[in-house]
């Protein structure tokens, strides 16, 4: 509670002193009410039924005394005396009767619980009883039995009459019960409501003292409070001061700064444009590289195919050299028939020989040996001239294996050289190719960052242009400060005066 507001203390007083002013009011109504619906139970309830069985004992007394003097003048009297009596005691017995009646009527109008209800059924079937009793032994009495018509009442009658008189008193008992509780509850009620009003009372005392005492000691801090409050308003004055310099000096190194920063500005944009030329040009070496290593590698194909073709015709001097070797065989196999040409002369000869000892019957077959002869010369001289060709086709067939092997030898030589020269092209346009991306890359990675620094000043120069604008609000700020200070100051006084009730000086 030390730590709440003063408004919050007094409103929260305030609202609980009231609301036991509204609950004590209302407690007290309900109270008085209460205390009234019970006078009013004990008036119009309780008190009518003890009222009600009263007069049901009153009638039962007189039923009973009026049935025992007309049984015994019937006993004193005879004659017309007799008979005249006996008229007026029926009449003043059915009198009493009626007002019994009457009084049960009535008290059925009062009945309240079932318990009561209960009693008053008894009451009326004992009456009957009792009144039938009483009736019979009337009748009894009529037929000229006197004496047996009052030992009729003394026996039957009067234990109806006993029962009958300890339900009414039973009933009287319940409702004089009734209404001592019922005004006891209205005596405990206003016990309670008495000491209930003592205690909001009291309650309403010390809240209003508690009330006292808050804004005693409220009035006590309030003081406290102006005094700092006058004391602040002359630092805050000074702090106003202060603040307003720093502002003028800030405003001035943040103009100086936004200067700086858009010379910085310039200097960025134009390594931007520096960047993106170098990122141009690297990207412009980056695809002359890609040309020439496509370039590269389609000479390197074609080298393949040069390399092939001198493969292919590596295998054609083979296949001469097999050429070479046929005619080889064919010079072995001309000699062969050279020398059976030269057998086959002599043998032509021999059969000339032969034949001419023959004579006569030598001569078909020195013919034929002639013919074989002729045949083996022309024979002999083609074998001759095919060898001389064979040997002819042998030299130059010996003389193109030459020449092809050293031309084939050279021409490996120099397309392996020129293979060789082509893969090292390959590889350092390769490698200038991979140098170049990567100074492209680097160059983009350079062109972004100089993007990013560009926009960064950019942001700064933002920045910049906001703090300025800061700076000139915190100017008009402190100028306003000083203002509210000078203010702050008058309404310490009119507080002071508020408080203490007269001017205090500064």
């Amino acid at each position: 509670m030390a730590k709440k507001s003063l408004s919050f203390k007094l409103n929260s007083s305030i609202f609980t002193l009231l609301i036991l002013i509204i609950v004590s009011g209302l407690y007290t109504i309900l109270m008085i009410n209460k205390t009234q619906s019970y006078a009013h139970e004990t008036g119009e309830s309780w008190l009518p039924s003890v009222l009600s069985t009263s007069e049901m004992s009153e009638g039962i007394g007189k039923y009973a005394r009026r049935i025992i003097g007309l049984l015994s003048t019937s006993l004193i009297n005879s004659g017309e005396e007799e008979k005249k009596v006996k008229e007026e005691d029926i009449k003043a017995l059915d009198k009493y009767g009626h007002n019994i009646d009457s009084a049960l009527e009535k008290y059925k109008k009062l009945v309240s619980t079932p318990e009561d209800k209960a009693l008053l059924d008894d009451i009326i079937v004992k009456w009957k009883a009792y009144d039938d009793a009483c009736r019979k032994a009337i009748e009894i009495n009529k037929e000229g039995k006197k004496v047996e018509a009052i030992k009729y009442v003394l026996s039957v009658a009067r234990k109806a009459a006993a029962e009958l008189e300890a339900a009414v008193k039973k009933l009287a008992v319940y409702n004089y019960n009734g209404g001592v509780k019922s005004t006891e509850k209205g005596a405990y009620l206003t016990t309670i409501t008495n000491i209930a009003m003592t205690s909001i009372i009291i309650s309403s005392v010390l809240i209003s003292l508690f009330i006292f005492i808050i804004i005693r000691n409220t009035t006590g801090s309030l003081h406290i409070a102006y005094e700092n409050l006058k004391n602040q308003s002359v630092v805050t004055a000074e702090i106003a001061s202060s603040l307003k310099s720093g502002a003028n000096i800030l405003s001035e190194s943040v103009s100086e700064q936004a200067a700086s920063i858009h010379e910085t500005s310039a200097a960025i944009n134009e390594i931007t444009s520096m960047v993106n030329r170098t990122a141009e040009n690297a990207k412009e070496s980056t695809n002359v590289a890609s040309g020439a290593s496509i370039k590269t590698e389609s000479g390197q194909k074609t080298m393949q195919m040069l390399v092939s073709a001198m493969d292919t015709i590596q295998d054609s001097n083979n296949e001469l050299q097999n050429i070479a070797d046929i005619i080889n065989q064919i010079n072995t196999k001309t000699a062969v028939i050279n020398d059976i040409v030269s057998k086959t002369e002599l043998l032509s000869l021999n059969a000339s020989i032969e034949s001419a000892r023959a004579g006569e019957y030598g001569k078909g077959f020195a013919v034929v040996a002639e013919e074989v002869g002729n045949l083996a010369k022309i024979s002999g001289k083609s074998a001759q001239e095919i060898q001389a060709l064979i040997t002819s086709s042998q030299e130059q067939v010996n003389k193109i294996l030459g020449l092809t092997k050293e031309r084939v030898s050279e021409g490996k030589k120099v397309t392996a050289e020129a293979t060789e020269s082509f893969h090292a092209i390959s590889s350092d346009i390769a490698t200038m190719a991979n140098v170049i991306q990567q100074i492209s890359d680097a160059t983009r990675e350079q062109e972004i960052g100089v993007r990013q620094i560009s926009l960064a000043m950019s942001n700064i120069d933002k920045a910049t242009q906001k703090s300025q604008n800061a700076v000139n609000s915190t100017s008009e700020s402190s100028s306003d400060l000083v203002m509210q200070s000078e203010k702050l100051e008058k309404t310490a006084d009119n507080i002071g005066l508020l408080i203490n009730g007269e001017k205090v000086s500064t």
